[in-house]
């Protein structure tokens, strides 16, 4: 599952509600504002439940003061990025899997009469990002993102050019040997690390196409605007209302993210992700004795 961009969005979404959200520790939204590229880490990287939970448990007891010091502040909003990015696997994932599966026998039944027919689940996933990227982010209008994302690029300069900040990109990773190798035991460190790191397969084309020429067709079959976005759920309301100024109640608040307000999963996801960082404030108060699972 890439949809990098959904998952962007969702953490973006759950911030937005939580700051105005009187359960949620205000320092810790405060922080993770603060180190908005670690929260943005945080949550596109996988394995949250291990990593984040530790983070939690190693930071419960910093005062509210000492939270300011960059490195404290980093690893406090690298793990609530991975609170963000929890509910949207939990819950996207299921629907990305159903919906898949469901194309796959279209396409297989079409194939077998003659038909063309491609399946792809990187396409409902780009399907996705570029549904948020309208609705979240004003197709590049809000931060941090502009109008040139999934712009289209057809002209022999532009694409040289893109071809040249790839390598440029491609070049930087090859600089950045700053990796210390376990001496002891370099074999297993290397299979470890292959592991660990997520290959960036996405495929600028096809968000570009998917972006610039939608099929409706597709858009009605991966359920774009039924099971994944709803503009009418509760969460996507108030995440929009406080985008463009507004500052709901908090009985508004509590509505919006209760669980089982929202009827889509982008919905779900945000109202869970807010939800969820209400449980790591109580944690972080000591009103709970453990932090809250990320286990999907």
């Amino acid at each position: 599952m890439s949809d990098l961009l959904t998952h962007w969005a969702v953490a973006d979404d759950c911030l937005r509600i939580a700051a105005k959200d009187a359960a949620t520790d205000a320092a810790l939204i405060a922080v993770a504002d603060a180190e908005r590229p670690y929260f943005y880490l945080g949550a596109i990287t996988r394995y949250g439940s291990q990593w984040s939970t530790e983070m939690q448990m190693l930071l419960r007891d910093v005062p509210a003061e000492d939270l300011s010091t960059p490195a404290t502040a980093r690893k406090m909003a690298f793990a609530l990025g991975g609170i963000a990015h929890y509910p949207a696997d939990l819950v996207l994932k299921p629907l990305m899997t159903r919906l898949a599966q469901a194309d796959w026998n279209r396409t297989h039944h079409a194939m077998q009469a003659g038909e063309a027919g491609a399946v792809s689940v990187r396409e409902i996933s780009a399907y996705y990002d570029c549904h948020v990227f309208r609705e979240v982010y004003g197709a590049g209008d809000q931060s941090p993102f502009n109008r040139f994302l999934l712009a289209p690029n057809e002209t022999s300069s532009g694409q040289a050019l893109e071809s040249f900040v790839r390598s440029l990109f491609q070049r930087a990773l090859l600089a950045c040997h700053t990796l210390a190798p376990d001496r002891n035991d370099f074999s297993g460190w290397l299979d470890r690390l292959i592991a660990q790191v997520q290959p960036l397969y996405l495929e600028i084309d096809l968000y570009t196409r998917v972006f610039q020429q939608p099929d409706p067709e597709k858009i009605a079959a991966f359920e774009v605007e039924t099971s994944f976005y709803r503009r009418d759920d509760p969460a996507i309301v108030c995440a929009r209302a406080i985008a463009a100024g507004a500052t709901p109640s908090q009985e508004e608040i509590d509505a919006a993210v209760a669980s089982s307000a929202n009827a889509s999963g982008y919905g779900q996801a945000v109202a869970l992700g807010v939800r969820t960082l209400r449980a790591a404030s109580e944690y972080r108060r000591g009103e709970r004795e453990e932090p809250p699972s990320l286990k999907q």
